[in-house]
């Protein structure tokens, strides 16, 4: 019952802002272009605007229902729904220039682009706040189902990672509970998009199930056991279900399928494959030529910022204003990756990376580079030799690789990106190899709607830092 009224009060919400932030974006750009006074300055009464703006809306939101912008899903970031929007709103506004070409509407260009742009820059923008503030407001009110994992182990922190990252979910875990007094004192931390540290303890063992249930007014428990035997789990499940708790368990798939999976039934036995999910050669040849596009036209915009960016660096301490580092790139290849210097000369380059701002290691121009990323720019050289993408998992140094196991080897098959999902976590303040999920989830769902979507969100958070 929470989680349907939980799904009908967020559905209902999202429809309604999208609604309202897509009419504006439209009335918005209408003043934007009759203010700046672009093209021939074609003019629209203010009457017939309003009521397109709002039909034009009406249309964009059901696209969006119909594309599954609205579907309550799990994903890293919300990253799969907000690749929804721009797949959504990019799919409208095409459908929008066909009904315009041939339908001989005089419609100025410059307003449709500029519409096109802000809703979906805004669109965006909105998710991303909702995503954290819609969440916590239904916890508050108590819609939310509370669960508790069974299983402090490596799966049941990967399905605590996962939700605390999923929180549209309406799902709320509460704690973990785990047969092994060595856990009793544990307490398992991941952080989310808005880089708040999210703390889970171990609560109790299998025999404090009633009590818990009953102090934490838990809705489910979900049981998450690495290498579970079926004794044990079947003996679990028949001393949950005399609680008479909703019960729920999680195969331990999460090693073994490093690709995307499948999941059909023959009968009533369900069979789970593996798909190895190969990236197409089209979507390669056009992310090459959108990085080349992209990388002239912010060559061309922030050249003065390379100029006062390298002398600042000159006058706040010796040394040179670029640093070039080894790193591992696709199928284990070594290249030099171009930073602007944001350290003391004397550090140690294959020393773990500064997590504080008030790294010693860390100039004065180095801590403002840093908090605004402004010190990845010169990466727009490896981007050019074909070494990065502007989209991708995050590079490595050498000797970290040299410890990866066969999962984390996934993330060396594809270009290493400027930015990309672990850059937008809050788990950037953690090492990379200590958290692979990002990567592996990119890798596993590339595409062109994606790599938009994380561009956008970048733009939008540039300036977060550590």
């Amino acid at each position: 019952m929470k989680n349907r009224l939980f799904a009908i009060g967020s559905l209902t919400t999202f429809i309604l802002i999208d609604f309202a932030t897509i009419a504006f974006s439209i009335m918005a750009s209408y003043k934007f272009y009759r203010v700046m006074e672009f093209g021939k300055q074609v003019f629209y009464p203010t009457l017939g605007i309003i009521p397109l703006s709002l039909l034009v809306s009406l249309a964009v939101v059901f696209i969006l229902f119909l594309s599954g912008a609205y579907k309550n899903e799990s994903s890293l970031l919300n990253v799969k729904e907000i690749k929804s929007v721009v797949k959504g709103i990019s799919f409208s506004f095409l459908l929008f220039a066909v009904i315009l070409v041939f339908g001989k509407i005089n419609l100025s260009r410059y307003l449709f682009l500029f519409s096109y742009v802000s809703s979906l820059l805004l669109v965006v923008i909105e998710r991303s706040v909702l995503y954290h503030i819609l969440p916590s407001t239904k916890a508050d009110k108590g819609w939310n189902r509370r669960i508790l994992i069974y299983g402090a182990g490596e799966l049941g922190s990967a399905l605590f990672r996962a939700i605390a990252n999923s929180p549209k979910l309406g799902i709320l875990p509460v704690g973990f509970i785990d047969d092994n007094p060595d856990k009793a004192d544990i307490i398992h931390r991941s952080s989310s998009f808005s880089s708040t540290s999210c703390t889970l303890p171990v609560l109790g063992t299998g025999d404090d199930i009633g009590a818990l249930i009953k102090q934490y007014s838990i809705d489910e428990i979900c049981v998450a056991i690495s290498n579970i035997s079926n004794e044990t789990c079947m003996k679990i499940l028949k001393r949950l279900r005399k609680k008479n708790i909703k019960t729920s368990f999680v195969p331990n798939l999460y090693k073994v399928f490093v690709h995307r999976v499948n999941i059909k039934h023959i009968g009533q036995i369900p069979i789970v494959e593996e798909d190895e999910g190969k990236v197409g050669k089209a979507y390669l040849t056009i992310k090459r030529c959108s990085d080349i596009l992209m990388l002239i036209i912010l060559m061309i915009l922030f050249f003065p910022v390379f100029l006062v960016v390298s002398v600042a660096i000159k006058m706040d301490s010796k040394g040179a204003v670029f640093f070039k580092h080894k790193r591992v790139g696709i199928n284990g290849k070594l290249f030099e990756i171009n930073k602007f210097r944001s350290m003391t000369t004397e550090s140690n380059p294959y020393a773990v990376n500064p997590t504080d701002q008030n790294d010693a290691r860390v100039t004065r121009v180095g801590r403002f580079l840093r908090k605004t990323s402004l010190d990845e720019l010169p990466q727009l050289f490896n981007v050019l030799k074909g070494h990065m993408s502007f989209v991708g998992p995050r590079q490595e140094m050498p000797f970290i690789v040299d410890s990866y196991n066969e999962i984390h080897r996934e993330r060396l098959k594809v270009l290493p990106g400027i930015t990309g999902l672990w850059q937008l976590s809050g788990d950037r303040k953690n090492a990379i190899h200590e958290n692979m999920d990002y990567d592996l989830f990119y890798i596993r769902n590339m595409s062109f709607s994606l790599d938009i979507a994380i561009l956008i969100e970048t733009l939008i958070f540039a300036f977060r830092g550590i």
